[in-house]
C-alpha cells in the first residue's frame, strides 16, 4: 500500500531525487533558451513548403506532453483504486484508531477543506491567470456544451459500473466510491482468504506505484518540451511571466504555513516552537527533493526525539501521506483557476465549492504518490469544464511549485503528529484518574 512504500524509501534515495530535480533544473533552462532562440529565427526558417522550423518544433515538443497527459490519464482509474482500498482495508491498530484515529481523520478531512478553500479564495483574489499568454496551448478536449448541474453531480457521485468509472477519468469520484466500501468491507472479513486478498490488492497497489514512478522518469523530457513550445511561441516575454506565477505561488505557502503554525500553536501551545526545530530538517529534505517519502524516515526519527511515541507518529505519518498533503490541496484549486482563468472560463462560486468538494474526496486516492497534483487536476479538471491541456503550462514550472508545496505537506503532517500525541496523552491522564477513582 502507499504508506509501506513511504515507510520502505530510504534516507539514500534523496541523493537520486536531488539529481533527478537538477536533471529537471537543466531540462527547465535548456528548453527556454531554446524556445526563445526559436521564436526569435525558427518562423523565418522552412523545413517544408508549409512549415516552418518554429512550427515544426511547437508541434513535436506538444507530442511529447499530450503523450505524457495520456499516460497519466492510463494510471488514473486503477491507481486510485488500488491504493484506496489497500490504505483501507489494513488498518490494524483499533485501539489506536478508536482513541485518536477519528479525531485525526476528521482533522485531515478538515485541513483538506480548509487548505483547498484558501487557495481557491486567494486565486480569485490575485487572479493569476489573468493576462498570463496570449497563446496558451490549443484546447483538444470538447467543452462547448458543458453545464453543471448541482443534481445531476450528486446522483453521478454513485457509480452505476465500476469499470464503467475506471474508462472515464472525469468519473474518478465514482472510482473513490467504491473503493470506499470495497476497503470498508474488506477490513471487515477476518482470516486468510481475506488476507490473501488484501496481500493481492497491496501488490496491484505497488505495482500502479512502479508504473507511476517509470511515467514519471520522463518527467524531464517532458518538461524540456513544455517550456520549449511554450517560449517558441511566447518568446522572452514568458520568463517575467513565469515569474510572478511562482511568486504568486510562494506567497500562498507562505499564508498557509502561518495558519499550519497558528492552529498548532493554538492546540500545544508554545510547544510548537520546538517542534519547529526538529521537524526543519526532514522539510528541507522535502523541499530539496519534492517528495515528501524522501523526508518520512527523517521525520519520524526527529518527532520521536521531541517526545512524541513512535505508536502516534508511526500512525499518523503514513495516514497523512495519503489524507493530509495539504500543500497538494492548496495547489490544487489554486492551478485549476488559474488554467480556468488563461481560457477564460466562467467559474461562479457554486461550481468553485463543487469543484472543491471533488477534489477534497478524490484527492484521498492517490495523495500519496509522485506529482500527485498532476494526476489529480487531469482527472478533475474536464469535469468542470477547464481543459486538461492547460496542464502544460504547470508542468513547465512544476518542479519548483512542487518543491513548495511539499515542504507543506511536510510541515503539516509533523504538526498533526504533535497535535495527535496532545490528544494521546490527555486520553491516558484522563484513563489513569478513572483508574484511581475506582481503586479508592
Amino acid at each position: 500500500m502507499a504508506s509501506e512504500q513511504v515507510e520502505q524509501t530510504p534516507i539514500s534515495s534523496s541523493n537520486s531525487l536531488l539529481r533527478h530535480t537538477l536533471v529537471i533544473g537543466i531540462a527547465m533552462i535548456s528548453g527556454l533558451i531554446l524556445g526563445i532562440i526559436f521564436h526569435n529565427y525558427g518562423y523565418s526558417i522552412n523545413i517544408t513548403k508549409t512549415t516552418n522550423l518554429a512550427t515544426f518544433v511547437t508541434t513535436s515538443a506538444d507530442l511529447v506532453v499530450k503523450i505524457f497527459l495520456r499516460l497519466i490519464s492510463m494510471i488514473v482509474g486503477p491507481l486510485v483504486l488500488a491504493t484506496l482500498i489497500s490504505g483501507i482495508s489494513n488498518v490494524q491498530d483499533t485501539s489506536t484508531f478508536k482513541r485518536i484515529g477519528i479525531r485525526v481523520v476528521l482533522w485531515f478531512i478538515a485541513a483538506s477543506f480548509v487548505s483547498l478553500a484558501v487557495g481557491m479564495v486567494y486565486a480569485n483574489i490575485v487572479k493569476p491567470g489573468i493576462g498570463f499568454m496570449e497563446n496558451p496551448p490549443p484546447i483538444t478536449e470538447v467543452h462547448s456544451n458543458y453545464h453543471f448541474d448541482i443534481i445531476h453531480f450528486i446522483i453521478d457521485i454513485v457509480p452505476d459500473s465500476i469499470i464503467g468509472a475506471m474508462i472515464k477519468n472525469d468519473k474518478i469520484i465514482q472510482v473513490v466510491v467504491f473503493s470506499l466500501f470495497f476497503g470498508l468491507a474488506l477490513a471487515k472479513i477476518p482470516g486468510k482468504t481475506a488476507q490473501v486478498l488484501r496481500d493481492g490488492i497491496d501488490t496491484l497497489a505497488k505495482v500502479m506505484l512502479n508504473i507511476t514512478d517509470m511515467v514519471m522518469k520522463i518527467v524531464p523530457l517532458v518538461v524540456f518540451s513544455s517550456l520549449l513550445s511554450i517560449s517558441t511561441k511566447n518568446g522572452i516575454q514568458i520568463i517575467p511571466q513565469y515569474g510572478i506565477f511562482i511568486a504568486e505561488f510562494y506567497i500562498l505557502v507562505l499564508i498557509m504555513w502561518s495558519l499550519l503554525i497558528g492552529t498548532g500553536y493554538l492546540v500545544i501551545g508554545k510547544k510548537i516552537f520546538p517542534l519547529l526545530s526538529y521537524i526543519s530538517e526532514p522539510v528541507m529534505i522535502g523541499f530539496a527533493t519534492a517528495s515528501s517519502e524522501s523526508a518520512y524516515p527523517r521525520s519520524l526519527e526527529q518527532l520521536t526525539k521531541f517526545g512524541i511515541s513512535p505508536k502516534i507518529s508511526g500512525f499518523v505519518l503514513p495516514l497523512g501521506y495519503t489524507f493530509n498533503l495539504c500543500g497538494t490541496m492548496v495547489f490544487l484549486s489554486f492551478a485549476a483557476l488559474f488554467i480556468a482563468q488563461i481560457y477564460h472560463i466562467d467559474m461562479p462560486w457554486d461550481k468553485q465549492i463543487m469543484m472543491l468538494l471533488v477534489m477534497m474526496i478524490s484527492s484521498k486516492g492517490i495523495a500519496g504518490v509522485p506529482r500527485a497534483s498532476t494526476v489529480m487536476l487531469q482527472s478533475v479538471m474536464p469535469g468542470f469544464g477547464i481543459p486538461a491541456s492547460g496542464m502544460t503550462l504547470i508542468i513547465a514550472v512544476d518542479q519548483f511549485l512542487d518543491m513548495a508545496r511539499t515542504a507543506t505537506s511536510v510541515l503539516g503532517n509533523g504538526i498533526v503528529a504533535a497535535i495527535a500525541d496532545e490528544w494521546d496523552q490527555k486520553a491516558e491522564t484522563k484513563k489513569e484518574k478513572k483508574k484511581d477513582k475506582t481503586i479508592v
